[in-house]
């Protein structure tokens, strides 16, 4: 089964003269999902939130490309394997570091940094445990994402635009 792309850890894979609809396999770890290329819909299997997450949006932008694999495949022939992580995805979390209770600095893949500021009325629900200061300086960097323990995350495109436009985002 030739891997068309690798990118944090996922593989990204088709079989030769494979069933339809056009699909691909997206691997990582022990988990594996089959993704229809033309919806973008999980056939069959899993993979955790963040890693589909990734590989659908790197999907969506690498469509024409993994149609033209997939013919390729199907006539039992080698596929371009040269779909890389775009670097369109500019808003994808390099870097974060916690600052002051309920602030970080965070660095994306294209050198824009800024600052997030959660207001405590924010901190509610899930976003509630980072009242713990202990919590709150656990956050990290995983799939370009800036997450907590507890599977707790920000959406870095938004992040990214608001950091972007003002230097800094404040969660209310």
């Amino acid at each position: 089964m030739p891997t068309i792309s690798t990118f944090f850890g996922i593989l990204i894979r088709m079989y030769f003269n494979d069933h339809a609809p056009p699909h691909f396999h997206a691997c990582y770890n022990e988990h594996e999902a089959v993704v229809i290329i033309g919806t973008l819909e999980v056939l069959e299997g899993s993979l955790p939130r963040r890693a589909l997450g990734l590989v659908l949006d790197w999907a969506e932008l690498h469509r024409a490309e993994l149609l033209a694999d997939w013919e390729l495949c199907r006539a039992k022939e080698q596929p371009t394997k040269s779909l890389l992580w775009s670097s369109e995805m500019r808003w994808t979390v390099v870097s974060v570091e916690p600052k002051s209770p309920l602030a970080v600095s965070v660095r994306f893949s294209d050198g824009t940094e800024g600052t997030v500021r959660f207001e405590s009325s924010h901190l509610k629900g899930v976003f509630e445990a980072l009242k713990d200061p202990e919590i709150f300086c656990q956050a990290r960097v995983e799939f370009g994402t800036v997450t907590w323990p507890g599977e707790i995350d920000l959406a870095p495109d938004a992040m990214y635009r608001e950091i972007k436009q003002a230097g800094e985002w404040v969660l209310r």
